[in-house]
């Protein structure tokens, strides 16, 4: 099993690493459902543990007690994404803690807790039944409370540590400390435990034609697979799976798995997305694979699902007692108001703030339409670059508010003491902008089975768009040989007063190809447009000095 994606998908809020480009515009007008992503980036090697300069200056009072219990588990494969908090791990701070609670055979601890002005993080453990050891599992709820019970939700990561025979794990969230003095909860309600099930289907590869398979099995009704030629020599596979039980629909990750003739795994030749919603609600999925390794005679298909083996029903509650006092005496807050001009939208800079373990900027903007243009953000702090992403639990457009997040790493420090005197540079790479569609129509017209492909000039940029129809349904397939064209994010037509959008299906990282849906499509001729596109400058850099 997969379980570091698995966990990744089922345990986050947020998909840590969210690909460009990401509209909730355009969502709101079709069906909204969580999309999983796997992030086959987030497999590190572990790495190699070297000593680390303790977080220089004011900042050591910050997290200024020894954490010794927590050294006997190595953290750095569940902080690899995390690198301000295990620097600081490496170093030997953070807030002894050490609480556990046992109930019904499973151990739940608490080991450390790293708690400033930008978020607070849990590192904790769970050692499951004996008989039950070594699956991966899920909670029905994992949550942090404050004294009153108010939830606090987070997201949190783990993984299966067989040495030790527990998971470890760590729970984030953006909550920050307003007292000197919090009694919190740490919860966790019921534990799954969940294995992975193949149900074997002879879905031939040579076949264009949609294809279906019955299952009957485990809440799982049907699979049906649609197959596309996608860039030269790759094939989209489109599955499609009806559910007899909802609550199954709801906590599975199904897709199709491929084998070799010497039953060797054929690996997807792009990160796959898994758990769309289907046109009528059925779960979708799309895997891109190499159209010469997918159709070798002796391959074998199956569909791959989670399925829960068995559960310990009850509720972990670890007491916690945090103190302020380790928050405020290391970090730097400074408010600012400094312009960003290099876009339409009127934005500016309007806070920093500093701590041992992460850097966050604040940006406040009127259009709710604002977004980031960039795809690599960075911080140059004193000639030492920080690594940083959109903070999207907390980023609110149409709030008129954005949070970017640096972290350090663990050859990075940061001495709070000396940031007055010290340069930093917000640095914006790889743009991408957002524009809308044109009020003229793209023409398609004979349409039929048979694909049909039209060039267009759009907006300058030369588009092919390829149309035709299958089961019923109409495809619309647009792309631009010009690699500065971002591609088309969602087409739609104008029903009376009315605009029906099509249904996105399938949009891939690598290049600007688009394909969207029209269900049931019982026309001929259809004037197709825009809601919007993006253009891609790989060169163009941002460069904000901060002080």
């Amino acid at each position: 099993m997969e379980s570091i994606e698995l966990n990744v998908r089922n345990h986050m809020k947020r998909t840590e690493t969210v690909q460009y480009p990401d509209f909730d515009q355009m969502l709101s007008s079709i069906e909204k459902n969580e999309l999983r992503i796997v992030d086959e980036t987030y497999h590190r090697p572990q790495r190699r543990k070297t000593s680390v300069a303790i977080i220089a200056g004011v900042s050591v009072a910050v997290l200024a007690t020894p954490v010794y219990a927590a050294v006997q588990y190595d953290w750095s494969s569940i902080l690899s994404k995390k690198p301000g908090i295990e620097a600081a791990l490496e170093a030997g701070y953070g807030q002894y803690v050490e609480q556990s609670v046992t109930d019904h055979g499973v151990t739940l601890t608490v080991h450390t807790a790293f708690t400033d002005e930008n978020r607070t993080v849990l590192l904790y453990t769970l050692k499951p039944e004996e008989a039950t050891r070594g699956q991966e599992i899920r909670y029905d709820r994992i949550v942090l409370k404050d004294s009153s019970g108010t939830p606090i939700e987070g997201h949190y990561v783990q993984k299966w540590n067989a040495e030790q025979g527990v998971y470890q794990g760590y729970f984030e969230t953006n909550w920050v400390m307003t007292e000197e003095l919090s009694k919190l909860q740490f919860s966790v309600t019921n534990v799954r435990y969940l294995e992975d099930l193949e149900h074997e289907i002879h879905w031939n590869p040579n076949d264009p034609g949609t294809q279906q398979f019955t299952i009957q099995k485990d809440g799982i009704q049907t699979v049906k697979i649609q197959a596309f030629a996608s860039s030269p020599g790759q094939i989209l596979l489109n599955s499609s799976v009806t559910f007899t039980d909802a609550a199954v629909q709801e906590q599975t990750w199904a897709r199709i798995a491929a084998y070799d003739s010497l039953g060797n795994k054929i690996r997807e030749t792009e990160s796959p997305a898994y758990g769309t919603s289907g046109a009528t609600g059925e779960y979708a999925s799309q895997q891109k694979f190499s159209g010469q390794l997918l159709k070798k005679k002796g391959n074998r298909f199956a569909l791959v699902y989670t399925h829960e083996k068995g559960r310990t029903d009850g509720t972990w509650n670890v007491n916690l007692s945090l103190s302020r006092k380790q928050m405020e005496s290391g970090s730097f807050r400074k408010s600012l108001d400094i312009p960003l001009h290099t876009w339409p939208e009127e934005a500016s800079i309007r806070e920093l703030v500093v701590t041992p373990t992460q850097i966050r900027l604040v940006l406040n903007h009127q259009d709710r339409r604002f977004r980031m243009p960039y795809q690599t953000l960075q911080l140059d702090v004193g000639g030492r670059v920080f690594e940083g992403e959109v903070g999207l639990e907390e980023s609110d457009s149409h709030a008129g508010k954005t949070v970017l997040r640096f972290e350090p790493t663990d050859s990075i420090t940061v001495d709070i003491a000396s940031l007055k005197n010290t340069s930093i540079t917000l640095i914006g790479k790889e743009r991408v902008d957002v524009h809308k569609g044109s009020d003229v129509p793209v023409r398609l017209t004979d349409i039929s089975s048979q694909p049909q492909t039209i060039r267009t000039s759009y907006e300058g940029y030369p588009v092919y768009w390829t149309y035709y129809i299958k089961d019923n349904n109409l495809y619309v397939e647009s792309e631009s040989p010009d690699a500065s064209f971002g591609g088309i994010n969602q087409t739609y037509f104008v029903e009376g007063k009315e605009s029906m959008y099509l249904i996105p299906q399938f949009y891939f990282g690598s290049g600007n190809k688009h394909t969207d849906m029209y269900k049931n499509f019982n026309g001929t001729d259809l004037d197709l447009y825009v809601w919007n596109y993006t253009t891609k400058n790989p060169d163009d850099e941002l460069r904000v000095k901060l002080n």
